[in-house]
């Protein structure tokens, strides 16, 4: 029982010790983010940050942390955990060799390239691509979203 708890506690601490800490740098992994003035869905939006945006922790947690913008101290705010990574995001290969096609890049990407959908398109001329690109158009305020919620009583959704 000794060596369990033992070998336990050694996992915690070896966890904590690379965990996110204050002034670490993340990058933003997703397409868009908004960094806000606080944790709940309809704070206030101080900034928006794009793929591979460098941000400075502030004050580091499980579901979000508190960050400024390397380039602009002055925009700090809260953005979610999982929409930032530690690893540096390379988001132009200007003077660099890239070994992937772009084909691959665009898919490990989690999307397709224009230039890959118009290949679809041209050998899948059946399928109706209008109804996506409708689709991904369609965007929703965040001011219809909250009075939904509101309206159709859904409390404890943040």
């Amino acid at each position: 029982m000794k060596k369990v708890a033992c070998i336990l506690c050694i996992l915690f601490f070896a966890a904590t010790l690379f965990a996110l800490q204050n002034g670490d740098t993340v990058y933003v992994s997703v397409k868009k983010a908004t960094i806000k003035a606080g944790t709940g869905h309809f704070d206030k939006v101080v900034a928006q940050a794009v793929y591979g945006d460098e941000l400075i922790v502030d004050k580091a947690s499980n579901k979000f942390h508190r960050v400024h913008k390397a380039s602009d101290p002055s925009v700090s705010g809260w953005i979610p955990a999982a929409s930032v990574t530690t690893k540096k995001i390379v988001t132009s290969a200007k003077n660099k060799q890239v070994s992937a096609s772009a084909d691959e890049i665009a898919l490990a990407g989690k999307g397709f390239s224009e230039q890959v959908e118009d290949e679809y398109k041209t050998s899948n001329k059946k399928l109706d691509y209008a109804s996506v690109d409708k689709l991904e158009a369609f965007q929703i305020s965040e001011e219809s979203l909250k009075s939904f919620i509101e309206d159709g009583e859904l409390y404890g959704a943040e």
